[in-house]
């Protein structure tokens, strides 16, 4: 088979030196996996160099890392389908972990905002006694097994925007596994798992960067927007939720007297008077100003838009 050269250049790091980067040469085929790479690095040319590694089958997450600054799994990508035109590419830790040595990265905070959300079924005392019995229709199973299917990798908060800028917010895979619950009848915690994951709901900005990096297409993204939809159920009040549910007015408010989501006046109606007229400044400065006053006539047929509200004609 058909073997090319290629240059790997991999982003070390230890306490003394800090980070630095290595390159290496190797020839591989169409078909070796970058774990296969990185293995062959180390018994071959630098037995110092430090990664994770385990099942080289998308199972296990332990060989997360920035391949051509994407998070990847190392065992799930080829070296030669990943090389550039000059057939090199990079090779560093995750971002957002602290950093170990080389590719490895101290992920317990991955783990603590996991455990956070009582990351486990809790049943009702008649079923832990086994006096009772619970069972999921495939309907309902099939709600919730996608969110089931969290490796662990870390891939989704490495990648996510929002939880390197928030501390509050919990981040995908938290979430993904605390909605699980939340959506599972036979759980018995939901209000407790409502008021731990809310409040953080409304702090992603739908990026989507936990869905285009996942393994196994968990779609964090779609839990946290699934659990936004509970927000009526949820007793407590943070002045994020507060803000959310004047979002929530605002919008049927608009839907229902012009039948369109008019930009404009759901941001007047969402922040208030005092907070449109900061970002009214910024606007002015950056020349976008102009569009605040752009006409927007409402939707024509508004008896249909009266029926899909549920009113009636």
């Amino acid at each position: 088979m058909e073997e090319k050269e290629i240059t790997v250049n991999i982003k070390k790091y230890n306490e003394k030196d800090g980070a630095f980067w290595k390159s290496y040469k190797l020839s591989v085929d169409k078909y070796t996996q970058m774990t296969e790479v990185l293995r062959r690095i180390k018994s071959e040319q630098d037995p110092s160099l430090a990664y994770r590694a385990s099942c080289h089958m998308a199972v296990c997450g332990s060989c997360s890392m920035k391949i051509n600054g994407i998070p990847s799994l190392a065992c799930r990508t080829m070296a030669l389908q990943s090389a550039d035109e000059k057939n090199e590419l990079n090779v560093e830790s995750m971002d957002y972990y602290p950093g170990v040595r080389d590719l490895i990265t101290d992920i317990d905070v991955f783990y603590d905002k996991i455990y956070q959300v009582m990351p486990r079924l809790i049943p009702d005392d008649s079923i832990v006694s086994g006096e009772g019995e619970q069972r999921m229709t495939p309907e309902d199973q099939t709600e919730v097994w996608k969110f089931q299917e969290c490796i662990y990798c870390g891939l989704c908060v490495s990648a996510c925007p929002s939880v390197k800028e928030d501390e509050k917010f919990l981040g995908p895979a938290a979430h993904a596994k605390g909605f699980r619950f939340v959506d599972d009848d036979r759980d018995t915690k939901k209000q407790e798992r409502l008021d731990l994951l809310m409040d953080s709901a409304f702090r992603c900005t739908s990026c989507y960067m936990c869905y285009e990096v996942c393994p196994q297409d968990v779609q964090p993204v779609i839990a946290i927007k699934k659990t936004r939809n509970y927000l009526d159920d949820y007793k407590g009040d943070t002045p994020v939720t507060i803000m959310a549910r004047k979002h929530d007015d605002a919008v049927e408010d608009l839907i229902e007297t012009t039948g369109k989501i008019k930009e404009s006046s759901l941001y007047l109606k969402t922040f208030g008077f005092g907070e449109a007229m900061k970002d009214a400044v910024n606007m002015f400065k950056s020349g976008k100003f102009k569009y605040a006053f752009e006409k927007d006539s409402n939707v024509k047929n508004m008896e249909e838009i009266k029926k899909l509200m549920g009113e009636k004609k």
